[in-house]
């Protein structure tokens, strides 16, 4: 069924019309596949069902709701068939090989342009003419019949010739061909169509470049499923599935040739093409194959480089791997992971650098679900990944659109979203000697954005501001809940017994094979089972009950678990990792001095006994080759070296040549340094180089002088080849030039002429890199390789740890860029909403640092808050007014009063702020009544207030003034009553204050620890008055609330600290010029606190 009606022909009428066939076509398509019947569907009829609606997709000339059609139906099926990979497994290399068609996918389209027009010339001839018996075939279904028989599949005609075109239906972008025959077109057009589609299998093959993906060494299958990928010229038509048979195509031709006589036309004229299948061929189900070749062409589609993809075909491949990778749990899958590390992970990054968004927001939306799913296999990967979007946030190119900062920015956001993202960040970078300081780097540059330059906040700020608060916000949120385990311990402890017995019944349970399920836990194990997976890495668990070899999977990955050779355990310490990042500073020190001069470098490192002393060579051999930010150039001076001779041996050493041939592994030398431009230097390194290679590969020359002339001589073809000063001057080197150079090298023989011109033909097609020296895209491909490299030796190990296993650490990395930010953004924010999510991050923040006992933390945070309150800052006269018509700093008020109420313990030099602000607030008489009232008992009320009632000469001279400010007012300035208005906001800060209580911090001290009341009675002392700026009034409220700490810690265990921390306060007090004055004076607020 699916041969048949993807092989269907029909008589194309009027554009209408034939969309209308097409779109009934690919609803049959759709039913075929998404039933369940489509499970039995072969690979090749998989491919040709994707083929025939990637034409419709990709054909332009079709209208848009077709093409939406066919979009749609694409994604339904590509969710299908990755939503069923785990139902499969890889198969053996044997077994593909010889039971398996090979599935490619080439470009089928045809170009309008003039290279098209020239290919026309010289059209090739059909390989089979079937002709009909009724009489002469018309010249469109002779075409039509070509195109079948010349791929298997039809491909899509464009027609290019005088003005007249194809409707949108004749080009059928599908695997439909539309005969001309009744379409209206004149014979000009007819003839031009003819010959378009006669020469259709010449010009895709001769107009297209093929790509050959380059595989990882050990992928399943790579030679012979990862086939070449052939692209035509046309913009608009792209690669589309073609089933090629691995046996002899020239009997399938023929036996297709002898079907097409049997073809069935009904009467409406559409014709059904018989498929070809041989006898005894097996029908084998559709499986990882298919899926493979699909998820390949796929990566295809978003190369950028590849001219033959147009915005269109990205954003579509873009788009389908985004189903596909939320559908699919990829990882598990070698033959599909290879293509994941390299092309894929390519040629998203690449896709950065566009300036068309909608392919830069797919490309960021596929990379989350890779980084977010796979990122234990992508090490590298994420880390330029990361750099990148640091590159485009700090970018100063004015053509950079604000919309791509912004965009970049969410993308972190949504990374630091995941669980124990972060953490995983710290551990596998910045705590490893060789990778970049991921995490703290883009900590300081999320704060350093979250300061506007302008002064004026946009998106950009606050999506840095809400990167740095995520870290806090799961850090909260693991601490909150330590405390709840804690607590609910504690609350369990009385229970022991019958935790006891609970215990021995679980262990009954589970020797009898019979889980005990009680209480919620069991309720939403079940609703979770009945309940369908939310994502694809749960789909996979779910799907992989039915196979039979989960348990072989399970153990193969147990068994494959690896820990990084710098930690001592899966999850080392926080001492180890410090450890470890102050050995890379030292590292990163070092390498720096060699880069300017490698011996000093090294000398400096063995004074910090990161290198043994002596030099050992293996050691510094091994160090050269694994740190990548060592300069090349650097490298090759100081391993040539003649006084380095031993090191050098060490250094060729480091590399394994057995069973590479000599290129090859010339290759692989040349690119770990930069090969230096004298010839003695140069003869010196490639001849410890070949004596090296001819040792281990078995002594494959005459001798060793052969094995260096031939190395000498590929380094003289890459620089005749690649170089492009000397290829204006020169024509390049031949094949047969490269062997008469050789002739009679290799001890009076010739070389093995196979090997040489396959020698000849590498270098040719792929340029030795030397590192420094490459610029574009020759260099990103170096880059890119040097990547997988590292990758695939341990250095690329990726450590998985749980989430909150290293909150204290990444909390004392981040706190201080934290508060700096939030503080920025409170003052600058006048959106409440702004303001309040910063005040949610102070209150986090403060929770955290109490948790982990971090007073400068805490107290860092509070002296901020404090400036925000304009407390200390405004004259008391004005301060009522300022504070009450200020929401923002009553706000901070409230926040710093009730942070030091319940995290008082961890308070240290805070405490002067916050008695600063209490001096001030008791200045402008904006402190509970409660506060200023002492007793005395010789008052007749036996209270009496700290604060003086203004004396009648102050009053009067008052009067004055405010009769002299009313003569100089205007009459409507008088009407608008500011004094009302003053009245109003003295109200509102005194009911803010009184929210605030802070007399609570004077009546529950007794619950503080010694060292924070001892810090909190030090600040009273220091804001109190001294001799020189002495005011009876502060001094009394000052000896008033030291007096009251003193009660309210009477029977505690502190009341021993008191004489000597209060001995120098009362003497300030209470002697001197104090005491003659309180001689004088009869109930004076001081003389009330001094008969207490």
């Amino acid at each position: 069924m699916a041969d048949a009606v993807t092989h269907a022909r029909f008589v194309g009428t009027d554009p209408a019309s034939d969309e209308v066939v097409l779109m009934k076509i690919l609803q049959v398509l759709r039913t075929l596949l998404l039933t369940p019947v489509g499970a039995h569907l072969t690979n090749e009829s998989v491919c040709e069902i994707m083929q025939s609606c990637f034409r419709i997709c990709f054909e332009m000339r079709l209208s848009e709701l077709l093409r939406k059609s066919a979009e749609h139906t694409l994604v339904d099926m590509v969710q299908l068939l990755f939503s069923r990979l785990p139902q499969f497994k890889e198969e053996a290399k044997s077994y593909l090989g010889t039971n398996m068609k090979k599935l490619k996918m080439r470009a089928g389209g045809m170009s309008e342009s003039s290279k098209w027009k020239k290919q026309k010339r010289s059209p090739r001839p059909p390989r089979h003419m079937v002709r009909s018996a009724s009489g002469p075939m018309d010249p469109a279904q002779s075409t039509a019949l070509i195109n079948n028989i010349s791929g298997g599949v039809p491909f899509i005609e464009q027609h290019s010739g005088g003005s007249s075109t194809l409707p949108a239906s004749d080009s059928a972008a599908s695997s439909i061909s539309s005969p001309n025959t009744d379409s209206g077109l004149d014979a000009g057009s007819k003839t031009t169509s003819k010959e378009d589609l006669t020469d259709l299998d010449q010009g895709s093959s001769a107009a297209t470049t093929p790509v050959t993906p380059s595989m990882e060494p050990g992928s399943l299958e790579s030679q012979s499923l990862c086939s070449e990928v052939e692209r035509a010229q046309s913009a608009s038509v792209e690669s589309i599935p073609e089933v090629l048979e691995d046996r002899d195509l020239l009997a399938d031709q023929s036996d297709s040739a002898s079907v097409h006589d049997m073809d069935y036309v009904n009467p409406r004229g559409v014709r059904f093409t018989q498929s070809t299948q041989k006898e005894g061929a097996a029908l084998i189900p559709y499986g990882l194959p298919c899926l493979r070749e699909l998820f390949r062409f796929l990566i295809s589609l978003t190369n950028p480089h590849d001219r033959h993809n147009s915005d269109v075909m990205m954003h579509m491949g873009l788009q389908l791997l985004n189903v596909a990778l939320e559908a699919a749990h990829i990882s598990p899958y070698q033959s599909l992971l290879c293509l994941v590390k390299d092309e894929l992970c390519r040629h998203l990054i690449q896709l950065l650098n566009v300036e068309r968004m909608n392919l830069y927001a797919a490309s960021i939306r596929v990379c989350f679900l890779l980084f977010e799913s796979m990122r234990e296999h992508l090490k590298f990967q994420l880390e330029m990944y990361l750099k990148k979007l640091m590159d485009i946030i700090t970018s100063e190119n004015p053509k950079m659109p604000y919309e791509m900062k912004e965009m970049a920015l969410e993308a972190i956001v949504q990374l630091w979203r995941i669980p124990s993202f972060v953490t995983e960040l710290y551990i596998n970078y910045d705590c490893d000697f060789y990778a970049s300081n991921l995490f703290e780097d883009l900590t300081k540059l999320l704060s350093k954005n979250a300061f506007p330059v302008s002064g004026q906040l946009y998106t950009t700020h606050l999506l840095s501001l809400e990167a740095l608060l995520t870290v806090i916000d799961s850090t909260e949120a693991h601490c909150q809940a330590k405390v709840l385990s804690s607590r609910t311990q504690q609350d369990q402890s009385p229970q022991t017994a019958e935790g006891d017995a609970s215990a021995s019944i679980a262990s009954s349970s589970t020797e009898t094979g019979r889980p005990v399920c009680n209480g919620p836990d069991s309720v939403e194990q079940e609703t979770s089972a009945s309940c369908p997976p939310t994502s694809g890495h749960l789909m996979a668990q779910k799907m992989r009950l039915g196979r039979q070899d989960q348990e072989e999977t399970d153990s193969a990955g147990k068994k494959g678990f690896k820990k990084p050779h710098r930690f001592s355990s899966c999850l080392p310490d926080s001492q180890e990792l410090s450890e470890i990042k102050s050995k890379k500073k030292l590292l990163i020190t070092g390498t720096e001095q060699f880069n300017q001069k490698p011996k000093s470098g090294v000398q400096i490192l063995q004074e910090k006994g990161l290198l043994s002393s002596p030099m050992d060579n293996n050691e510094v051999a091994q160090w050269l080759r694994e740190n990548p930010r060592l300069d090349k150039k650097m490298i090759g001076e100081f391993i040539s070296d003649r006084r380095n001779c031993d090191l050098l041996d060490s250094f060729v050493n480091t590399f394994t040549f057995q069973g590479l041939r000599i290129d090859e592994a010339l290759r692989l030398y040349l690119e770990a340094f930069r090969l230096p431009g004298e010839a003695p230097v140069i003869h010196r390194l490639l001849e410890t180089f070949t004596d090296n290679w001819h040792k281990v590969n078995g002594n494959p020359f005459k001798d060793n002088d052969a094995g260096f002339s031939l190395a000498y001589a590929v380094i003289m073809l890459n620089t005749d080849q690649h170089n492009h000063n000397v290829r204006k001057q020169n024509i390049p080197m031949t094949f047969e030039q490269f062997k008469k150079n050789l002739k009679g090298v290799n001890g009076g023989n010739d070389f093995d002429q196979d090997m040489l011109e396959d020698i000849y033909n590498a270098i040719k097609n792929e340029e030795i890199v030397m590192p420094d020296e490459q610029t574009g895209l020759v260099k990103e491909n170096y880059v890119w390789s040097v990547l997988l490299h590292r990758g695939a030796t341990p250095e690329g190990l990726f450590l998985h740890v749980p989430d909150s296993s290293y909150d204290r650490d990444l909390f004392t990395m981040t706190w201080g860029p934290t508060i700096a930010a939030l503080s920025y953004v409170f003052d600058k924010s006048l959106d409440d909403a702004i303001v309040q999510k910063a005040i949610t991050g102070f209150r986090k923040c403060a929770m955290i640092s109490a948790h982990y006992g971090f007073s400068d933390v805490f107290d860092n945070l509070i002296i901020s808050l404090c400036k925000f309150t304009t407390l200390s800052s405004e004259s008391v006269e004005n301060l009522p007014t300022v504070f009450g018509s200020n929401r923002k700093a009553q706000v901070a008020a409230r926040t710093v009063f009730s942070l030091a109420h319940r995290h008082g313990d961890i308070l240290r030099e805070g405490w002067k702020n916050i008695m600063d602000s209490m001096l001030q607030l008791f200045r402008a008489e904006l402190l509970p009544k409660s506060m200023v009232e002492v007793e005395d008992f010789v008052d007749p009320n036996e209270k009496i207030s700290l604060q003086r009632e203004e004396t009648p000469s102050n009053r009067g001279e008052s009067a004055v003034l405010s009769f002299v400010s009313w003569l100089t007012l205007s009459e409507q300035s008088g009407l608008r009553g500011p004094s009302t208005e003053n009245q109003e906001a003295k109200q509102a800060a005194i009911l803010c204050i009184k929210h605030c209580d802070p007399e609570k911090l004077i009546t529950e001290s007794k619950f503080l620890q010694l060292e924070s009341l001892q810090e909190l009675m030090k600040a009273l002392i220091s804001v109190a008055p001294d001799e020189e700026t002495y005011d009876e009034e502060d001094a009394a409220f000052c000896l008033e609330m030291l007096l009251r700490i003193i009660l309210e810690n009477r029977c505690g265990e502190h009341l021993q600290v008191f004489p000597h921390l209060l001995y120098g306060e009362i003497t300030v007090c209470l002697q001197g010029q104090s005491v003659v004055r309180l001689a004088d004076c009869t109930g004076s607020p001081l003389s009330a606190v001094r008969s207490r």
